[in-house]
């Protein structure tokens, strides 16, 4: 075991070097095994070299057997397991032309294909398929870091690998589903859809969806011409463009440079991806004109009103108690998690145009005609280039718009935060002016009771008369004197009231007191500015 890790920590990048390096490794395994009987030293060398061949060419790699997967597809219970099963189209010497087949292992992958092309269900989805998909992924040499992918849910990520097998490249896609209800007489709405493992914790808020489009891709080109692509999940849009490559039979360029299915595939997922969008946009639209009847008494009919002109009209009352600010937060969510998904596609297609060109630089001429060599590989290299390129402007126009729709769903919550803030403003200006009425009822009866108060005695005296056997109320003089002197005090506080409030809201009174007072002023500095002269 020593001479293992003597080994991956000498890495010299000459060959002399190496050579010393595997001399040093012997003798220390020699005096490591000296004690040791011939038969179990020679189990530990054959143990030791095919622990050396496995690791080859990448020592320091890892290889665990899948057991990321296997541990996180076991915590997963499906409640309606299915017979799992594969769909097939491969093209070999028996069949030049190719067909489709369906198997129910992965046996049938074992034997050499010129181009074999493979649906499978999406790995991680049922326990009952977890010998399957393992017995899958050692088929085609699968490495474990593109199952541990799968289990982190990674939004994004592209790989290519050399081993002794052939090369491998892969990729993940993780994308927001948006799928639209349709109802008689109402708006379209997110269709609520939740995966099995949360059917019991899903709410029922509006435009909720917590569902996705997960798919992983697996293209292996092997030591002896052939190219496996294995489609794990494939949405509906990639199976169809694939049919319609096969119905076309324009596969002869794949063994130049394979990248040409990675072209096609992705072809099918931006026309997923542009849906999901569109689906939205088409979601958001009349929720961004909320529409409703509104009946008119003056002119006896009905008419439709959106929430941009309820905010013209500024009927604050009917906006604020018929829009859904939890379904515009789902949608801004799902917006955001939109242009995360766009964002990964963008990063892939720049993956799989650098990995296109080094493929078509490095690779050989194997498989090709015979009149064809080099320059053919170099035009379907510049080919697939170009299409590559043109995928990414496609995804690229689909962000555009992703980023239009994203704008008016923050202006949509702007405008409703602050209707509902002018609706708060207008509240507390009612409630001001109803304090203000209080204030000028109190000022009307201050004086009387200011005049009631100083004066501080009985304006009124009874008397019991003994011959009515009655009380008599008599006013005093006080009593009249006080309103002699409640009532223009009232009247003079009034006036001074009505004239501060004129004069407070008038521009032209304040400039002509200001002159009145700017007049004594002056005739003050002139007459000091004189006395001391």
């Amino acid at each position: 075991m020593s001479g293992v890790v003597a080994e991956m920590t000498c890495i010299s990048p000459s060959r002399d070097s190496a050579v010393r390096c595997r001399a040093g490794i012997g003798s220390a395994q020699g005096q490591a095994l000296a004690g040791l009987s011939t038969s179990k030293a020679s189990a530990v060398r054959r143990d030791t070299d095919r622990r050396r061949r496995r690791r080859a060419p990448m020592s320091w790699s890892r290889e665990d057997d899948y057991a990321a997967f296997k541990a996180a597809a076991s915590s997963y219970n499906s409640p309606n397991p299915r017979p799992w099963s594969l769909l097939v189209w491969d093209v070999a010497h028996a069949n030049p032309e190719g067909n489709w087949h369906v198997e129910p292992s992965s046996d049938c992958l074992r034997s050499e294909a010129t181009l074999r092309i493979v649906f499978a269900p999406l790995h991680g989805g049922q326990r009952e398929w977890i010998s399957d998909f393992v017995e899958l992924f050692r088929v085609l040499n699968v490495p474990s870091d593109f199952t541990t992918e799968r289990t982190q849910s990674v939004c994004h990520s592209f790989a290519s690998r050399t081993d002794r097998h052939g090369t491998c490249s892969w990729f993940h896609f993780l994308f927001k589903n948006i799928t639209i209800r349709h109802e008689p007489g109402k708006m379209p709405e997110v269709d609520l859809r939740i995966p099995g493992r949360w059917q019991q914790g899903g709410a029922s808020l509006p435009q909720a969806d917590y569902s996705w489009l997960v798919a992983s891709f697996f293209m292996r080109v092997h030591t002896h011409g052939g190219v496996t692509l294995v489609c794990f999940g494939a949405p509906p849009r990639v199976r169809r463009r694939f049919e319609e490559f096969v119905d076309s039979c324009g596969w002869d360029d794949v063994q130049t440079n394979p990248y040409v299915l990675f072209d096609v595939l992705l072809e099918g997922l931006y026309f997923e991806v542009d849906k999901m969008v569109w689906n939205m946009n088409t979601i958001f639209g009349p929720l961004e004109h909320v529409g409703w009847y509104h009946f008119h008494e003056d002119r006896n009919m009905l008419t439709r009103q959106s929430i941009l002109e309820l905010a013209h009209t500024k009927d604050y009352g009917q906006l604020n108690s018929r829009l859904s600010f939890a379904a515009l937060h789902n949608c801004a969510k799902h917006i955001i998690y939109l242009g995360e998904g766009l964002d990964a596609a963008l990063l892939l297609l720049d993956s799989a145009l650098a990995h296109a060109r080094d493929f078509g630089r490095s690779e050989n001429t194997r498989g090709l005609a015979a009149n064809a060599g080099r320059p053919r590989a170099e035009l379907v290299t510049r080919l697939v280039r170009e299409r590559l390129s043109y995928r990414k402007s496609l995804f690229r126009s689909t962000q555009l718009r992703l980023s239009s729709l994203h704008k008016r769903i923050d202006n949509s919550i702007a405008l409703a935060f602050n209707v509902v803030t002018q609706k708060d403003s207008m509240v507390v200006t009612r409630d001001s002016s109803v304090m203000k009425m209080i204030a000028a009822i109190t000022m009307v009866f201050l004086p009387t009771t200011g005049v009631a108060t100083v004066v501080g005695s009985q304006l009124l005296v009874s008397e019991w008369q003994k011959e009515s056997q009655s009380w008599n109320v008599m006013a005093t003089p006080l009593f009249w004197t006080t309103w002699w002197i409640t009532i223009p005090l009232t009247v003079c506080v009034l006036a001074v009231a009505f004239v501060w409030q004129w004069w407070s809201h008038s521009e032209r009174a304040q400039d002509q007191t200001r002159k009145i007072l700017r007049k004594p002023a002056n005739l003050f500095a002139r007459g000091k500015t004189a006395s001391t002269g």
